[in-house]
C-alpha cells in the first residue's frame, strides 16, 4: 500500500511540476533603471527596474527577468518593457534582451528571457522603454547597471 501511495505521489509532483528542476537564483549586485509610474490619481511615482537572475538546466544559461509590483503594474508604466544588454567579461559573449514587466500586460514579449551568457562574470545595463503601443510608458527614465556570477 505505501508504495502504490508513493508511485501515485511521484506521478502528481511530476504532471504538476514539482519534480521539475528549479532554476536556482543568482545575486544580481545593481542600480536599477529608474523611471516615473502615473498613478490613477495622476500623481507620479518612482519606478524602479530591477533584474532578477536565475540559472537553469543548462549551463551558460540564464533566466532574466525584472518583475514589478503590483501598483507600479496598474499605473502608466503597466505597458513599459525592460531592455537587458548584457556582456560576460571572461569570455567576451555578449547580447540583449528585453522583457515585460507586468506578466498581464499584453504583449507578446516574455516575462522572463533564457539568454546564453556562458558561465563566469556578466556586466549589465538595463533600460527602461515603451512598448509598441505605449511608447511613453514609464518615460522619462535613466538607465541601471549591476553585474553578478552566472552559473
Amino acid at each position: 500500500m505505501l508504495a502504490a501511495g508513493g508511485v501515485i505521489a511521484g506521478a502528481v509532483a511530476t504532471a504538476f511540476g514539482a519534480g521539475a528542476a528549479q532554476a536556482a537564483p543568482v545575486p544580481v549586485y545593481q542600480i536599477p533603471a529608474a523611471a516615473i509610474a502615473v498613478s490613477g490619481l495622476v500623481v507620479p511615482g518612482p519606478y524602479f527596474a530591477t533584474v532578477h537572475a536565475a540559472g537553469t538546466a543548462v549551463r551558460g544559461q540564464t533566466a532574466l527577468s525584472a518583475p514589478a509590483s503590483p501598483s507600479i503594474c496598474s499605473s502608466s508604466a503597466a505597458g513599459a518593457l525592460v531592455r537587458i544588454n548584457y556582456l560576460n567579461v571572461s569570455t567576451g559573449q555578449r547580447g540583449a534582451t528585453t522583457v515585460k514587466p507586468c506578466p498581464y500586460y499584453l504583449n507578446p514579449t516574455p516575462v522572463v528571457a533564457t539568454v546564453r551568457t556562458g558561465s563566469g562574470p556578466i556586466v549589465l545595463t538595463v533600460q527602461v522603454t515603451g512598448s509598441a503601443a505605449y511608447p511613453n510608458a514609464g518615460q522619462p527614465s535613466l538607465p541601471g547597471v549591476g553585474t553578478f556570477t552566472a552559473p
